[in-house]
């Protein structure tokens, strides 16, 4: 399965490979289905900040899909950073829970990503889905990924100054909000591309 996923300039291509057997023994669990997540930056070679965004992936992908299912197995996550301009953790975020989908990938939540910037002084300000010009300008950045249907907090990457209770707890009420609204526009764009696959020729 893939899917390409794109917040404003940035835009983040990924690709699934399995339920299939794993290339080395090691890998292998016996009751469930192993994860392997790959980020590959635009120019390169992966460095510190795309460990880190795989990190994040993975703890969000293990939340939402169904290992047990697919005993003995490995399932691949790869994800190609096409364009760079802020948000792009969360952007990598939701075209990998949407290429699980594509790939028919058992999954028992929806686990939407959103990125916030958070500017401090004089009052905390919050952005949703920062540009790179944004993120420059603040203090602290985050990209969370929330469960949909439980309203919980799955993952949090966060870098930046440290925030006070309050802030933090107004960044996760905003992340929820945001994720809701994103995970209507995703339902009703994979409605609209079912129907035209289901439209009579």
């Amino acid at each position: 399965g893939s899917a390409r996923f794109r917040f404003g300039d940035t835009a983040v291509v990924c690709a699934v490979f399995g339920p299939r057997e794993p290339r080395f023994r090691h890998r292998e669990l016996f009751d469930r289905a192993s994860l392997e997540v790959v980020v590959r930056p635009r120019i390169g070679i992966p460095g510190p900040a795309e460990r880190q965004m795989e990190a994040l992936l993975a703890r969000q992908l293990e939340h939402v899909i169904l290992a047990h299912q697919y005993p003995r197995t490995q399932i691949s996550v790869i994800v190609q950073l096409s364009c760079c301009d802020g948000a792009v953790a969360a952007c990598a975020g939701n075209a990998a829970f949407l290429a699980l989908l594509d790939a028919g990938v058992a999954m028992k939540a929806t686990a939407m990503c959103v990125a916030l910037a958070v500017k401090l002084e004089p009052e905390p300000v919050i952005w949703l889905d920062p540009t790179e010009a944004e993120e420059a300008q603040c203090d602290a950045l985050i990209s969370l990924s929330v469960d949909g249907s439980r309203n919980h907090l799955v993952s949090n990457l966060s870098s930046g100054a440290f925030l006070d209770a309050a802030t933090w707890a107004s960044c996760i009420e905003a992340a929820c909000k945001s994720c809701k609204v994103l995970e209507a526009f995703m339902r009703m764009s994979l409605q609209k591309r079912l129907e035209m696959f289901l439209k009579p020729g």
